[in-house]
C-alpha cells in the first residue's frame, strides 16, 4: 500500500456478517471498496479494487523562484539539459548549437551563483555540426561519475570516463539509434541500477520506459511501454524521475511549466497519473532543461532565450 499502515479492528457476535466502506480518507489517502468479513469474532480484511494516492509526496507547494540564476551563454550556445555531481559541487550543461557538455564548479554546493566555468567535453567528432545532425540535449551522468550519456533526438551515445567526474577523460563507448520509434527525442533518465530508460518525445506527445538486459548498456535497450501524454504536454523538452520513482517531471516549452505526474508503481510508467503543474514563464519563455536537488529542495531550469540556469527552491 505504501504510507503508514493501518490495522482495522471489528468485532461481530454473528459469524458472516460483512462490511463495506467507499471513499473513505485516512491520513491523505483516499480508500476505495475496502471491505471485511468477520468469521467467528475475528476481522479478516480483504482488499478489493485498491487504489490509493498520496497527498504527502513529493509537491510543488512552497517553490518559488530564488531569484538566483547563472549565465551560461559564454561557454554554451543553445543550452539544453542539466545534471549535478549529487553533492552539488559540479553542474554539467548541454549545449546544443556548441556541440558540448559544459562544466562548472560550484564554491557552494547548489547555489548557482557560486559557480565558475571549469572545462568542457566537446563532442562535434560524434555528433558533427551539420544541421539536424547535431541536436544534442539530454544528458545524464551516472551517479559514480564514471560514465555519461547525451541525447541527441533519435539515438543515445554513452561515454565512459578514466577519471570519475572529470568530462576531460571522457571517450564514447555506446551507441544506438532509437529511429525506429523516437521521431524528436529531448532529454531522458535511468533507472538508479541501469535497468531501464526513459525518454520524452515532443512528436509524439510521449514517455517512452525501456527495459536493458545489460544494465547501463544502452545498447541493449528495447522499448517495453509508451505513456501518452497529449492530453497535457504541448512541447514536452525535459525529463526527470525522483522520489525513488514516484515523480516524474516533465518541461513543457510551449506551456513554459513543468508538469508533474505521480507514479503509483515505482519507475512504472504505466502507473503513471498527472498531477499538476509549475509556472517557469516570468523567468524564461522558452525553457529547454530541467534537474533537480540531491535533496528535491531545489529544482534548475535552463532558459533559451537568456542563456541561464535558474534556481527554484521551497
Amino acid at each position: 500500500m505504501g504510507g503508514n499502515v493501518f490495522i482495522l479492528k471489528a468485532m461481530c457476535r454473528v459469524p458472516g456478517c460483512y462490511f463495506l466502506m467507499n471513499e473513505k480518507y485516512i491520513d491523505n489517502m483516499k480508500l476505495y471498496r475496502i471491505s471485511g468479513t468477520v468469521v467467528l469474532g475475528v476481522a479478516l480484511l480483504f482488499w478489493s479494487d485498491f487504489s490509493a494516492k498520496s497527498d504527502t509526496g513529493y509537491s510543488f507547494d512552497g517553490f518559488s523562484y530564488t531569484g538566483k540564476s547563472l549565465d551560461i551563454s559564454e561557454h554554451t550556445s543553445n543550452a539544453r539539459a542539466t545534471d549535478w555531481h549529487p553533492d552539488g559541487s559540479e553542474l554539467f550543461v548541454v549545449g546544443r548549437r556548441s556541440v558540448n557538455v559544459a562544466n562548472y564548479s560550484l564554491s557552494e554546493p547548489w547555489d548557482i551563483e557560486s559557480a565558475g566555468f571549469s572545462i568542457e567535453l566537446n563532442l562535434s567528432d560524434d555528433l558533427g555540426r551539420l544541421p539536424l545532425r547535431s541536436v544534442a540535449h539530454g544528458l545524464f551522468i551516472r551517479e559514480d561519475g564514471e560514465k555519461l550519456w547525451v541525447f541527441n533526438r533519435t539515438e543515445i551515445y554513452g561515454y565512459k570516463m578514466d577519471e570519475a567526474w572529470d568530462i576531460s577523460t571522457a571517450s564514447k563507448s555506446q551507441y544506438k539509434s532509437l529511429s525506429d520509434f523516437v521521431s524528436r527525442g529531448h532529454d531522458f533518465d535511468f533507472h538508479p541500477d541501469g535497468s531501464r530508460l526513459f525518454i520524452d518525445d515532443r512528436n509524439k506527445s510521449a514517455v517512452f520506459q525501456l527495459e536493458l538486459s545489460e544494465p547501463w548498456d544502452v545498447t541493449t535497450a528495447e522499448l517495453v511501454y509508451t505513456l501518452d501524454i497529449s492530453d497535457q504536454e504541448e512541447a514536452v523538452r525535459g525529463l526527470e524521475i525522483i522520489d525513488d520513482g514516484r515523480i516524474m517531471l516533465l518541461m513543457d516549452t510551449d506551456r513554459g511549466e513543468v508538469l508533474k505526474y505521480h507514479l503509483q508503481e515505482p519507475y512504472e510508467l504505466q502507473s503513471a497519473e498527472y498531477g499538476n503543474a509549475f509556472d517557469v514563464s516570468e523567468q524564461t519563455v522558452d525553457p529547454r532543461g530541467l534537474s533537480v536537488s540531491a535533496s528535491m529542495d531545489a529544482f534548475y531550469v535552463t532558459g533559451r532565450d537568456n542563456e541561464k540556469v535558474y534556481k527554484y527552491r521551497k
